[in-house]
C-alpha cells in the first residue's frame, strides 16, 4: 500500500531516525542523490551537461551532491546556487563546499538569472524543498522562469520549487518537472492538484529511513493489488441473489440517460439484480436501453414526486443497495418523494440531483451512505464556495464525513475519499471522463459493489479506482474528445 506522508511528519520522523540511531545525515543526503543521478542516466546520454539548480538549504545540498556525482560518472555539470557555499550550512554546506573541490562551475545568483547553457541537455532543480511555505521571489523567480521558459526536461528533487509539499498550491509561480524524485514516501502535494501536474512522473525513492521507524499517518494511495483484494470471490455455485438486488431512483423526462446509465453501471459491476424506481416518461428508454434491468414505474408525472413514497419505501425492502440521485430533477416534490430512503439504513449512494436536495432541504443522510460530490455539490453540502473546497479537498471531505456520518467521495482528478478516520486518494482516471453521465456510472458501479456486500469505504474506493481504469481505456481507444459516459460502462473490467 502507498501511503502519502505530510512535509512536518517527514521532517520529525526524519530527525527522529537519525537521533534515535546515529544513522549519518549525509549518507542520508549522499542516497538522495544517487537516486537523482539515476533518473539523470534515464534522461540524458552519459557526458552531457546538465545544469543543477540549488538553495541554500538541504534541498540545495542534495542538488550539489548530485552534481558531483554526475560529474564522477562522466557528465558535465554546472551549478547555480542561491547562496555562496561559505553561507550553506550543515551538509548541505559540505556538498556546496565539495563542488570548489570538484572543479564544477558555480555561478551565484544574486539577482536576474542568466540565460541557460545552450547545450545543456537538462535541468536538476533543487532549490526548495516540501517545507516552502511562502511565494518563490527574487534570483529563484527569475531561475524559475529560466528553466520553465527553456523547454529542457526538469528533474525536481522531492519536488518542483515553488509547489507546497502539504497542500499542492503553486507558491506564485513553480517549476514544471518532467521527473520528480521523492524520497522515502509521497508528499500529499505530489497527488493534490495543482501540484500533481507540477511533477510529472513521480518516482518514490529508499534513501536508508528503516521501516520500523516510520509510523506517521497519512492517505492511502489506490494501487491494483489492494485494490483487486477487497473485491469478493465469485464462487463457481452461485447464482443471480448471491450477488445482491439494486434499486436505483433516478431519471425524470428529458434525463432517461442518467437512469439508463446508473442502472447499466451497476449491472457491469457485478450486481446479480437492478430494478430501476423511475417515473413513466423514462420507463420506454430505460427498458429499451437495458434489457438487463428490471423497471417500476412510480409516478406518472415528468418527475418522481411526493406520492412516490410508498412505492419507493416497498420496492427498497429486500434490496441489497440503493442508487439514489442521477437525473431526478431538483423539485421540492421529488425530495419528499426520496427522503425517506435517503435518510435509511440502508446502503446507499446518495448523488447529482439527490446531493442539491440534500443541502437545499437540510435532510441528513442514514448510515451505510456513501456521498459522490463534485466540488460544487461539496460547496453547497459544506455552505462554502467551490474554490473552497479546491484549495482544501481533504479538509473538506474529512469534515463532511465526520458531520454526516457518510463516507464521502469527492471527485475531481485526484479524488479524495474519506470515511471516519480512514483517508485514500485515486489517481486512475483522465480527461476524457469530463463528459455528462459520468458521475451517474460512478454511482451505479459503487452501488452494484455494495450490493455484494461490500462496506461503504471498500465499495467506494474500489468503484473509483475502476471507474478512472474504464476512463483511460475509453480514451486510449476514441481519443479524449470522444469519450462519452457509455463508453465508460462498456470499458468497466472490475476484477
Amino acid at each position: 500500500m502507498l501511503r502519502t506522508i505530510s512535509p512536518q511528519d517527514m521532517q520529525e520522523m526524519e530527525r527522529a531516525f537519525l537521533d534515535g540511531t546515529g544513522y549519518p545525515s549525509l549518507l542520508l543526503m549522499e542516497h538522495a542523490a544517487c537516486a537523482v543521478v539515476e533518473e539523470l542516466q534515464r534522461l540524458v546520454p552519459k557526458g552531457a551537461r546538465v545544469l543543477f539548480l540549488c538553495g541554500g538549504g538541504n534541498n540545495g545540498g542534495d542538488g550539489c551532491a548530485a552534481a558531483r556525482l554526475w560529474m564522477q560518472r562522466g557528465g558535465a555539470a554546472e551549478v547555480w546556487l542561491l547562496r555562496s557555499p561559505s553561507q550553506m550550512k550543515g551538509d548541505a554546506g559540505v556538498n556546496a563546499t565539495l563542488l570548489n573541490a570538484c572543479g564544477i562551475p558555480l555561478n551565484v545568483l544574486y539577482g536576474e538569472a542568466p540565460e541557460i547553457p545552450e547545450d545543456c541537455a537538462a535541468v536538476v532543480d533543487a532549490l526548495f524543498g516540501t517545507g516552502l511555505d511562502r511565494a518563490v521571489e527574487g534570483a529563484a523567480l527569475f531561475a524559475v522562469r529560466r528553466v520553465n521558459d527553456s523547454g529542457l526536461p526538469v528533474v525536481a528533487v522531492d519536488i518542483p520549487s515553488g509547489i507546497d509539499g502539504a497542500t499542492g498550491h503553486v507558491l506564485g509561480e513553480a517549476v514544471r518537472a518532467f521527473v520528480t524524485v521523492t524520497f522515502h514516501r509521497p508528499k500529499h502535494g505530489h497527488l493534490l492538484y495543482p501540484g500533481r501536474s507540477y511533477t510529472g512522473k513521480l518516482v518514490v525513492a529508499d534513501i536508508g529511513i528503516l521501516p520500523d521507524w516510520d509510523g506517521a499517518q497519512g492517505i492511502d494511495v489506490l494501487e491494483a493489488a489492494d485494490v483487486s483484494a477487497l473485491l469478493p470471490r465469485r464462487e463457481a455455485d452461485s447464482y443471480k441473489g448471491t450477488y445482491g438486488h439494486v434499486l436505483s431512483v433516478a431519471g425524470s423526462e428529458g434525463m432517461a440517460g442518467a437512469a439508463l446509465l446508473c442502472a447499466r453501471a451497476a449491472l457491469r459491476a457485478g450486481a446479480g439484480l437492478v430494478t430501476a424506481a423511475c417515473p413513466l416518461p423514462v420507463l420506454q428508454t430505460l427498458q429499451s436501453g437495458e434489457p438487463c434491468a428490471m423497471a417500476e414505474v412510480v409516478s406518472d408525472g415528468a418527475a418522481i414526486d411526493a406520492g412516490a413514497e410508498d412505492a419507493l419505501a416497498r420496492l427498497s425492502r429486500r434490496k441489497s443497495a440503493l442508487a439514489i440521485g442521477p437525473g431526478l430533477g431538483r423539485r421540492e416534490e421529488t425530495w419528499l418523494g426520496i427522503r425517506a430512503l435517503v435518510e435509511s439504513d440502508t446502503p446507499k449512494v446518495v448523488d447529482a440531483d439527490a446531493l442539491f436536495l440534500l443541502a437545499r432541504y437540510g435532510g441528513k443522510a442514514g448510515a451505510n451512505t456513501v456521498l459522490t460530490p463534485h466540488p460544487g455539490e461539496m460547496a453547497r453540502l459544506c455552505g462554502v464556495r467551490a474554490e473552497e473546497i479546491l484549495s482544501a479537498p481533504v479538509e473538506y471531505a474529512q469534515q463532511l464525513a465526520a458531520e454526516s456520518g457518510a463516507c464521502v467521495l469527492l471527485k475531481g482528478a485526484t479524488t479524495v475519499i474519506a470515511c471516519g478516520e480512514d483517508l485514500a486518494m485515486n489517481l486512475t482516471g483522465c480527461s476524457g471522463m469530463a463528459t455528462g453521465g459520468s458521475g451517474d456510472v460512478l454511482t451505479g458501479v459503487i452501488a452494484g459493489l455494495m450490493a455484494q456486500g461490500m462496506t461503504p469505504w471498500d465499495a467506494a474506493r474500489v468503484g473509483a479506482y475502476h471507474h478512472g481504469l474504464a476512463g483511460e481505456r475509453a480514451e486510449a481507444e476514441a481519443g479524449a474528445r470522444a469519450v462519452t459516459a457509455a463508453d465508460l460502462v462498456a470499458h468497466l473490467r472490475i476484477e
